[in-house]
């Protein structure tokens, strides 16, 4: 094996669940982009991680208050 991948590896065994999950998804992406760019970006879709948010949680996340403006 490489010195790059055995650096790679030796990385990865020291994350966390929730950060692997997040390595997966961005491999994923390059794999995807290396493949063929011009794919939908909706192919790539299900292999994301995290929990389904409401339209309520995410204007939260983006604007910090719900649709009326308060905070």
């Amino acid at each position: 094996m490489s010195a790059l991948k055995d650096s790679i590896i030796q990385k990865i065994d020291a994350l966390p669940e929730p950060a692997l999950r997040q390595v997966l998804d961005f491999v994923s992406f390059l794999a995807w982009k290396g493949a063929d760019g011009e794919q939908s970006v909706l192919a790539v879709a299900g292999q994301l991680s995290g929990a389904p948010m409401s339209a309520h949680e995410i204007e939260q996340a983006l604007y910090g208050q719900d649709r009326q403006g308060s905070k």
